[in-house]
């Protein structure tokens, strides 16, 4: 993690599915009238629902790859202010590389 901040856009990913205010109302526009044809398919045509459908599109596809070191305070810090790095991950230990 470079930038502390990251983790927060990272946890809101985790639980909503989006972060929020990262699109202006004109590219969530556009993304709900390209994602139309596809929506109608599904039954949705109200651009909340056609919203949802993308972002839980984006959801279902999305993997995401963090690497910390699991030692010192800097951690469990982290781990107490974004709950969604322990409720929503599969958390690997690997052994230091050779």
């Amino acid at each position: 993690v470079v930038v502390e901040s990251q983790l927060e856009d990272i946890n809101n990913i985790l639980n909503t599915g989006e972060v929020p205010n990262m699109y202006e109302a004109d590219e969530i526009d556009k993304i709900c009238n390209d994602l139309r044809p596809v929506a109608k398919e599904h039954g949705l045509a109200s651009r909340d629902a056609i919203w949802r459908f993308f972002i839980n599109r984006v959801r279902d596809n999305m993997h995401i790859v963090i690497c910390m070191s699991p030692v010192g305070e800097a951690f469990r810090r982290r781990l107490r202010m974004f709950p969604s790095l322990v409720t929503t991950l599969v958390i690997d230990w690997f052994n230091p590389w050779p």
